[in-house]
């Protein structure tokens, strides 16, 4: 955050940019600043700062910018639960897999009451496989 305040604040204070008097360098940290700025935004914000409602009809998802996903229980196929490594140690991930091949992926890592969330979730889910974090 406080590298796009400080970004911010040298464009304003130099605008307006003569582009023809720019370096190779400043092209290329510009690239590089957006690239790692959607990168954030889409794959890692989207899929981390969800929350989830269930119900007995629907699951209800919504991240970060209140995009709303409303998903049925009968367009759900299954699931299966995956083990990833960090540094701080391994985690468990539930993928549920959905008609329209969409994926809802549950972290360990990420959701504090992710036993409850998939015990409620997986309950009448066909179970396709993967290992089990208690297995390792």
């Amino acid at each position: 955050m406080s590298l796009i305040i400080f970004s911010s604040k040298i464009i304003i204070d130099n605008y307006p940019i003569d582009f023809l008097k720019l370096r190779w360098i400043d092209y290329f940290m510009a690239i590089l600043f957006s690239v790692t700025l959607v990168w954030l935004i889409k794959f890692e914000t989207l899929r981390k700062l969800i929350f989830i409602k269930i119900t007995d009809e629907q699951i209800v998802l919504h991240n970060i910018f209140f995009t709303r996903r409303n998903i049925s229980t009968n367009d759900l196929l299954g699931f299966e639960t995956k083990i990833n490594s960090t540094r701080l140690g391994n985690f468990e991930e539930t993928i549920i897999l959905t008609k329209d091949d969409n994926q809802i992926i549950l972290s360990e890592l990420f959701i504090d009451n992710y036993k409850e969330i998939k015990r409620n979730v997986t309950k009448n889910l066909k179970d396709n496989g993967g290992a089990r974090k208690n297995a390792i």
